[in-house]
């Protein structure tokens, strides 16, 4: 019988890993959870984890310490020597990347979820690109949220079986009702984004300004490098601190549309039938684009495209990302 450990190392990993874990709960119990400790602050509301690291004298910032705390830790290699046979991780983080390798080092099998997302620039998004692509390299299972996924991977000839499932995300969304509200939403924290985060938020001012009927609502991250714009007031934009997600999802099914460069919300937000501004020079996420969600790759084109956004808001295509039944569908593959 296969015994798989469940690793993940920051809040967007922990989100759409969850649906599996519970789901899995109330079935079999060939399951463990390992927290790498990456993002620190992300213990408080979650089930707990049947392993937890500490990494000591490393900041969230510095990735190679991150990757090198976990592969080079004689703890995990205690766990992964506790009868497993498969290691699954999320996406594309250092926590991700370095437990997928750890796994390979140890002669285990690997499943990565959402897997085939694809830019093909190393720097957009940087690191993600990177690491993703080098987890697909290792993994032996590969759980797909799109056709477009799956068809990445078969360009690159990758080894293994290749799965549908859908966006596990998607399974925290089936009850979030859907209104449309005066609220412009907006996350903005990529690290590629950091060097111009000042522009971004003086053009979003400047928006708010010429749009005084709508209601702006700034979400700021825990990432300190994207709040350290943050400490000046802007006009007709209200701040508020990070929300957990189980409310953050609230707002967006609440919202008229969001303005973010954040990954996981061109999936959610296309569920919850909200265009999204995606402020990034690319993305990952072709599939929704123009349907649901709108590039923007400078801040000297935020203007036009929120124009464009503004009073069509209300999109009439299906969510490309799946129908929030991934868990069930991942848990039939293993």
């Amino acid at each position: 019988m296969k015994k798989i450990l469940i690793c993940y190392g920051t809040r967007p990993e922990y989100i759409k890993i969850e649906p599996i874990i519970l789901h899995e709960l109330s079935q079999w119990h060939n399951i463990r959870t390992l927290f790498t400790g990456q993002h620190k602050d992300i213990g408080k509301g979650l089930t707990k984890p049947d392993y937890t690291f500490e990494m000591h004298d490393c900041a969230p910032n510095r990735l190679n310490s991150v990757v090198s705390s976990i592969t080079g830790s004689y703890s995990l290699d205690q766990v992964l020597e506790d009868g497993f046979t498969h290691v699954l991780v999320q996406g594309d983080t250092a926590s991700a990347f370095a437990c997928a390798l750890a796994a390979f080092n140890k002669g285990l099998k690997v499943i990565h979820l959402e897997a085939g997302l694809r830019t093909y620039d190393k720097s957009h998004p940087y690191p993600e690109e990177v690491y993703r692509q080098c987890i697909s390299r290792i993994a032996d299972t590969h759980l797909c949220a799109t056709k477009s996924n799956k068809a990445n991977l078969l360009r690159e000839a990758t080894q293994g079986e290749i799965h549908i499932v859908g966006n596990t995300v998607l399974d925290h969304l089936k009850d979030i009702p859907i209104t449309y509200n005066n609220d412009v939403l907006i996350t903005l924290h990529r690290r590629e984004n950091h060097k111009s985060i000042a522009f971004w938020y003086q053009q979003i001012e400047d928006i708010a300004l010429d749009n005084q009927d709508l209601n702006f609502v700034f979400v700021s991250h825990p990432n300190p490098d994207s709040q350290c714009a943050l400490h000046k007031e802007f006009s007709n934009v209200r701040i508020i601190p990070p929300v957990h997600h189980k409310e953050f999802v609230k707002k967006i099914g609440a919202c008229r549309f969001l303005i973010t460069d954040s990954g996981g919300l061109q999936e959610e937000a296309s569920f919850l039938k909200k265009r999204a501004i995606v402020c990034r020079e690319t993305t990952e996420r072709p599939e929704a684009l123009e349907s649901f969600n709108h590039l923007c790759k400078k801040v000297g084109d935020l203007p036009e495209i929120f124009n464009k956004v503004r009073d069509n808001y209300i999109p009439s295509a299906t969510c490309p990302f799946g129908d929030g039944k991934a868990a069930e569908k991942i848990l039939q593959v293993l």
